[in-house]
């Protein structure tokens, strides 16, 4: 990743950081409620540097999950993955994992989402 890439995430979350914490309460649970979360998760969601859901993508489709599939099919599955992969506290790990094909094989040393994944795994037929 080059210095600017993460420079530019970061500036992005400090905006919609700004963004999210000038709605008014009633505004910002109906959008938390929209999306099916907390208000507490919908503002992390929202002010969170983005590199975790391209984790995620990245992990279910080396378990051979499409991913645009599950997101169809399964949205609240999708959207609970995505909301414990942004808590993530180890993507370095993650990402190196990846980045060496060896996500799926080792997810479940330091994936939370792991269990989850190896379910959708075991029924990847279904979403193929």
């Amino acid at each position: 990743m080059r210095f600017a890439e993460p420079v530019r995430h970061w500036l992005r979350a400090q905006i919609s950081s700004r963004e999210i914490d000038a709605l008014d309460p009633a505004t910002l649970r109906q959008l938390a409620r929209d999306n099916g979360v907390t208000e507490v998760d919908f503002h992390d969601l929202a002010t969170r540097q983005d590199g975790n859901a391209e984790l995620l993508r990245r992990q279910l489709a080396q378990a051979g999950i499409d991913t645009g599939q599950l997101a169809h099919t399964h949205a609240s599955v999708m959207r609970d993955m995505e909301i414990v992969c942004s808590g993530c506290l180890v993507t370095r790990r993650c990402r190196r994992a990846l980045d060496h094909r060896e996500g799926a094989q080792h997810a479940a040393q330091y994936c939370p989402n792991a269990h989850t994944i190896d379910a959708l795994r075991a029924g990847a037929a279904r979403f193929c």
